[in-house]
């Protein structure tokens, strides 16, 4: 027999993860009390991959957010030489899509329509507690106390429930940073990512809409410093000796946003009632424009779980270590791919990188491969 307590969550953190997290547990008629600072929504843009789509079409979003987004048809990728490449196709796959691009005030405003605008966040302050006793968790504000069966943290890379509860993290510094921005183009190339793996960075250009391009570029830190200080000027005219070959009259048409890179992993993604969860739980190099999707496929996931109805009370521990195993794999091999790739790809030996030009060749000849790389891409 479910109790009350079993039946009441409290999600603490209100990004994108905590968002869609709320809508999905409502929908499970799980009663939420929903806690985080107040964020600023940014003009970002995500890479979102053809399942969290479809998954978000399950929770009954509107359709004018689908028809807002953007598709990525292809994805091209170079070496340092900007002479050798790669190509993926989504057809090769017989996929409509690689990737689908989102604006987040867009999703966010979706977001809103779909909760009825009944979110209602409080606020939390950085005093708080959390309290463990064997049937319940206990969130302690300054004056008042909030009890559940489980807590869910998705507070981000730097998630405060995870340091009060003290899950140990390992962080690797890539010892670079992302500069952000989008920029207008004239191009004949429609519906197809670029993605340059430079000597000094990395640089990804996505799609939003015609004439319109996303820019992610993450920098050794030293070359970020020299980046930071051009004027807009200076900075097209460094892309343009990189994507001048596919894009024309190019120019800076947004605020620059910069954030330092790094991994995180921890040594558990559960401790008695609480569950991290997005960021919280896995952090990761942007190039693969996973980060996102790894978080929705966290919530996907926990949902798949609580369908199974094994367990009336998902806070308890052999609930949370079924779902542990779950997510295991797949963050693994996404995060060992980005560490991977770029360790491969910031080596400035000549071999190296003539091992890599001639293994991007022989990958671009391999159907099979592709297909493969694919398949792991729009999972």
């Amino acid at each position: 027999m479910v109790n009350d307590i079993q039946k009441k969550i409290i999600i603490i953190g209100g990004g994108l993860i905590g968002e869609l997290l709320h809508i999905m547990l409502k929908s499970k008629g799980f009663e939420i009390n929903h806690f985080a600072k107040v964020s600023k929504i940014k003009n970002r843009t995500f890479a979102l991959s053809p399942s969290c789509i479809d998954w978000l079409r399950s929770l009954g979003f509107p359709s004018l957010f689908f028809e807002s987004l953007s598709e990525i048809k292809s994805m091209k990728i170079f070496d340092s030489s900007i002479k050798n490449s790669v190509t993926l196709n989504a057809e090769d796959a017989q996929n409509p899509a690689l990737a689908y691009m989102v604006n987040e005030k867009n999703f966010n405003e979706a977001i809103k329509k779909t909760l009825n605008n009944e979110k209602n966040f409080k606020k939390l302050s950085n005093d708080f507690e959390i309290k463990k006793e064997q049937e319940q968790a206990i969130l302690k504000l300054h004056n008042e106390e909030h009890k559940a069966s489980i807590i869910i943290a998705c507070d981000g890379a730097n998630s405060m429930v995870r340091e009060k509860i003290s899950i140990n993290s390992l962080k690797h510094d890539f010892k670079q940073t992302a500069l952000s921005f989008e920029l207008k183009v004239k191009s004949e190339i429609q519906k197809q990512a670029v993605q340059f793996f430079l000597k000094d960075s990395i640089l990804a250009v996505l799609p939003i809409r015609k004439g319109l391009v996303s820019i992610v570029w993450s920098c050794d830190n030293q070359f970020f410093e020299k980046l930071n200080n051009l004027d807009d000027k200076s900075i097209e005219n460094k892309l343009n000796l990189v994507i001048g070959n596919y894009y024309k009259d190019i120019k800076i048409a947004s605020q620059k946003e910069s954030f330092p890179l790094f991994m995180n992993s921890v040594e558990s993604i559960f401790k008695d009632r609480v569950l991290l969860i997005g960021d919280a739980a896995h952090f990761i190099h942007p190039m693969a424009g996973q980060g996102l999707n790894l978080g929705i496929r966290d919530i996907i996931s926990l949902e798949k779980n609580i369908d199974k109805k094994d367990y009336m009370d998902i806070g308890l521990r052999g609930f949370l270590r079924k779902y542990e195993r779950t997510r295991k794999e797949d963050v693994s091999q996404i995060g060992f791919l980005t560490l991977g790739l770029n360790w491969i790809f910031s080596k400035k030996s000549s071999i190296v990188i003539g091992v890599i030009a001639k293994g991007m060749g022989l990958l671009d000849k391999s159907k099979f491969i592709k297909q493969q790389l694919i398949k792991k891409a729009i999972s």
